[in-house]
């Protein structure tokens, strides 16, 4: 009786081990799926925040220039062959198209026919034939600047350099606005500007 009273403890032991070893593996199994879990909600967030950043660097970018091959490629206004940086120009458009022109007359003509939504116009500086951001820059017109559309029109990178140039070539100083204005007052009559171009 005692053997078997032993027995039974030493049974009632074991199932006590047996029960404490499934629990433990219960446990086990519920921090292993909540650890994945977590890295799985981690991982999903990091990639989120890289998407979220890459756009909004790519929003706040700052847009570049249209690319011309001097000598091969044409106005879209004209269809002329682009030949000279001076007086060259162009924008970009929110479907990240390029428009390229040979004479700045031409961007603001043909910008204002098509009525394109423009994300940024450009022009050349005069004096060393970078671009720069058209809207930011001084216009000096005068009829002593030959351009190839005879809009006599040249740009600088400020007020202060279009008042020497101005003065150096007896023309007055535009802002773009002020550019923008005059070609919406004075907008060119058809078939017009296969006549005044100067190549």
């Amino acid at each position: 009786m005692k053997v078997s009273s032993v027995g039974c403890q030493v049974s009632g032991v074991g199932c006590r081990v047996s029960g404490v070893k499934c629990h433990a593996s219960r446990i086990t199994h519920h921090a292993s799926r909540a650890c994945s879990k977590y890295w799985l909600i981690t991982a999903f967030s990091l990639l989120v925040f890289l998407l979220l950043t890459a756009c909004a660097n790519n929003a706040s970018a700052e847009p570049t220039p249209p690319t011309i091959h001097y000598g091969e490629d044409v106005c879209e206004f004209c269809n002329m062959i682009i030949s000279d940086e001076r007086y060259a120009a162009g924008y970009i458009t929110e479907d990240g198209e390029q428009h390229i022109f040979d004479d700045i007359g031409n961007m603001f003509r043909n910008h204002l026919q098509k009525s394109d939504k423009v994300t940024a116009f450009f022009v050349h500086n005069y004096e060393n034939k970078t671009w720069i951001r058209a809207e930011k820059a001084a216009y000096v017109q005068s009829s002593e600047l030959t351009t190839p559309m005879l809009s006599g029109l040249a740009a600088v990178e400020s007020p202060e350099k279009a008042q020497i140039l101005a003065a150096e070539l007896q023309g007055h100083v535009m802002t773009f606005a002020e550019v923008l204005a005059y070609y919406q007052a004075n907008p060119l009559p058809q078939g017009e500007h296969s006549m005044e171009h100067n190549h």
